[in-house]
């Protein structure tokens, strides 16, 4: 990401609805699907993660050395200068690696799923967030680096090629998908590479938005959505795998 949004990110993520929805969303599925244990939050950024879900994520991995002096800075320790594609962790060692909104930066998302694989134990989980649908492609995700936006397919397809048994596979921030379409694809693209990251919303508007998401948690317990903003995937390392 540019480093104004590192910045950004730590000012507001501990109050913006966006941020506290989806972990809310994130939560409510590992409590359902994953055992507490020892796991690793890649591309980190900030920590927020790190900081609110200490029984699942104890360690944190970001390239980006600001992002980790952040982390750092708010007190948390247990954190990595390094890339998803070449974890210095060793084989079969975490029982969790979470990938929040991680995988559509990198070109070789592929190399990277295989190195989650490689660092979960046996019967240990991967929980993945990306942006869906590439026709909402634009200047927020040029700001924030993204290669590529997944078609709900194609991400089934890499995650169960890399060996992964895939138990969720959901759309997520749904209920807001009509409105974000259409700025996305109204808004007249003209290159600019800003992202939707602002200052916290006027509080009543910053508590409906955080209400629309977060409520999803609920019918999340009982199926898969069937539309949305992003997607989420829990995919499981086989108990057999070598």
């Amino acid at each position: 990401m540019q480093a104004a949004e590192y910045d950004l990110m730590a000012q507001v993520e501990e109050r913006h609805w966006w941020f506290q929805a989806r972990l809310a969303v994130v939560r409510s599925i590992l409590r359902r699907h994953v055992q507490p244990g020892r796991g690793l939050d890649c591309s980190c950024g900030t920590g927020m993660t790190l900081r609110r879900l200490p029984q699942y994520v104890q360690i944190g991995a970001d390239l980006s050395p600001l992002a980790l002096k952040h982390c750092r800075a708010s007190g948390l320790g247990k954190v990595l200068c390094a890339s998803l594609a070449r974890l210095p962790v060793a084989d079969a060692s975490l029982d969790l690696v979470t990938c929040l909104d991680t995988l559509e930066h990198i070109e070789d998302d592929a190399a990277a799923l295989a190195e989650v694989f490689r660092v979960l134990r046996p019967g240990g989980h991967a929980l993945f967030t990306v942006p869906a649908h590439p026709f909402l492609f634009s200047g927020h995700d040029r700001a924030l680096h993204h290669v590529r936006r997944y078609r709900k397919i194609d991400l089934l397809r890499k995650v169960d090629d890399t060996g992964f048994l895939v138990q969720r596979l959901s759309y997520i921030n749904s209920a807001l998908f009509p409105l974000v379409a259409a700025v996305r694809l109204l808004r007249p693209d003209r290159g600019e590479t800003s992202s939707d990251t602002e200052s916290v919303p006027f509080l009543p508007v910053n508590v409906a938005l955080y209400a629309c998401f977060a409520w999803e948690r609920f019918p999340l317990a009982l199926m898969d959505l069937p539309w949305g903003v992003s997607l989420l995937c829990l995919a499981q390392k086989p108990a057999d795998a070598t």
